[in-house]
């Protein structure tokens, strides 16, 4: 980072993920506030750890804490049974070398004079003599989906189904196999099982249907994308943003197959990964065509952006799903990232780097903890002009407010009006309700009062969600929205 910093880079982007670590332990965080210190955005991947929350990595508030999302983009395997039945997969076709349906297998799971391990197709636990000619179902889990497939084939087996279990439920990661095979979900693999177990001689095909667009909802959260809230700072919500990070294809280097196994001989341009890794780079990309159309503006000019203009809604008008139910606060932050809404956000919460270090102090540091990580002495402490807002109400606490300030980066003698979705059990009052900018760059600052009226439980922590948007009274597309998640604490 430091080496970036005197080359002079206006971006830093970060897919590497991880578990939340003190702010004085965590190396990108302080590397990455030095950076900020000098104009540089820092965008990082929020981590893998989903659907568990409090896994949330990178939780510095001057990073860019990015979460994954899905594409309507799929690639169809259907698994046709023997009993005439079909299963929905995903792959992607392993190559010319392969058709584009199979021939129909001898089905095998877990068999008999198997080595410990074999339902998850470990390394030397499969027998050949079982397996020979055979599409063998692998759990999927502990080792890697495409080291399974290449296990399978170095046993003589000719095709392989992934079975999500209840862990991945139905989380849809593809792969460019070495071998035919598809990824089916947790309950179809439980219909697979099911039919194994109904016959003597469970057969399959695997039917590749090429890539389908449109067809899904999307976004939606990825399974694995990690949640918050944020376990060192949980004043600040994270993840910030949400951005593809299923099913990517991008460029690939030519000393490696596209699995990424040291057995896989193929040399591709291109291969297909999951993971907050692949969405931190869009948003990267997404934060240098920002910079581009405003070189002036500070890294957190450019994350408020992004955040105030975040969409809440797919494709299809209805809200964000993670999984069965809509996405909250703790999966996709403020939403999923809207480029073009971004380069004209109307209105930005901008925060200094000496900002940062008066925060800090709210979060119980020491000074040399503090000094550790800014090299700055610190001062008191007060709410930060964060982009979206995070209350926390403990025992014997039912009021809190909060200060913001807001620069007008659109059009002079804009008028903007607050609207308010309050979270359950809590009031919101904001004064003043209206902000009128005369000039452009000029700052207005409004209070936001939260009252709890719910009863402290004894659960040791409750949560619930709402929103505060500013709204331009003459172009009512302006939105300029902050998500707000309030916390009770028994202690």
């Amino acid at each position: 980072m430091d080496t970036a910093i005197r080359d002079g880079v206006d971006i830093l982007s970060l897919s590497i993920g991880g578990f939340p670590l003190p702010l004085f332990a965590d190396s990108i965080a302080i590397g990455s506030f030095r950076a900020v210190e000098h104009g540089i955005s820092v965008v990082c991947a929020a981590g893998n750890s989903g659907p568990l929350q409090y896994s949330v990595a990178n939780e510095a508030p001057w990073i860019a804490t990015i979460g994954a999302s899905t594409l309507d983009r799929e690639f169809p395997a259907i698994v046709q049974l023997g009993n005439g039945e079909f299963l929905s997969g995903e792959s992607m076709f392993p190559g010319n070398e392969f058709p584009s349906t199979t021939k129909e297998f001898e089905l095998v799971y877990a068999p008999a004079g198997g080595k410990k391990g074999s339902e998850f197709c470990f390394a030397g636990s499969l027998p050949k003599v079982k397996i020979q000619g055979k599409m063998v179902v692998c759990d999927r889990g502990v080792n890697g989906r495409a080291e399974k497939g290449q296990v399978v084939k170095q046993s003589g087996g000719g095709a392989m189904i992934l079975a999500n279990t209840a862990i991945n439920m139905e989380e849809d990661s593809v792969d460019v196999h070495v071998l035919p095979a598809t990824l089916v979900g947790f309950t179809e693999s439980l219909r697979l099982k099911a039919y194994i177990n109904s016959t003597r001689n469970p057969r399959a095909r695997i039917v590749f249907g090429g890539t389908v667009i449109g067809k899904s909802r999307a976004p939606a959260v990825a399974q694995f994308s990690a949640r918050g809230p944020s376990f060192t700072n949980p004043s600040v919500l994270k993840p910030d943003v949400i951005a593809p990070g299923v099913n990517i294809i991008a460029a690939w280097p030519q000393n490696l197959g596209p699995t990424g196994l040291p057995e896989d001989s193929r040399r591709v341009n291109f291969t297909v990964m999951s993971g907050t890794s692949m969405a931190c780079p869009h948003v990267s990309g997404i934060a240098a065509l920002i910079r581009s159309a405003h070189p002036k503006w500070s890294p957190a000019a450019v994350k408020s952006a992004m955040l105030t203009t975040a969409d809440v809604t797919d494709h299809s008008g209805n809200p964000i799903m993670d999984g069965d139910k809509p996405a909250g606060v703790f999966a996709m932050g403020a939403g999923h990232v809207n480029p073009q809404r971004a380069i004209y956000p109307g209105l930005i919460y901008d925060i200094r780097p000496e900002d940062y270090v008066t925060h800090l102090c709210t979060l119980g540091y020491t000074r040399s903890e503090i000094f550790t990580i800014t090299h700055r002495n610190m001062n008191k402490g007060f709410s930060l002009n964060y982009p979206s807002i995070s209350v926390i109400f403990r025992q014997g606490t039912r009021r809190k407010m909060m200060r913001r300030k807001l620069t007008n980066v659109g059009r002079p003698n804009s008028i903007y009006s607050v609207e308010v979705k309050a979270p359950e059990g809590v009031k919101v009052r904001v004064k003043p309700t209206k902000l009128h900018f005369k000039q452009r760059n000029q700052v207005l600052s409004y209070r936001v009062w939260f009252i709890s009226r719910k009863r402290m439980t004894r659960e040791k922590l409750s949560f619930a969600e709402g929103h505060l948007t500013w709204i331009n009274s003459q172009n009512h597309l302006t939105r300029v929205r902050s998500p707000i998640s309030v916390t009770w604490k028994r202690k």
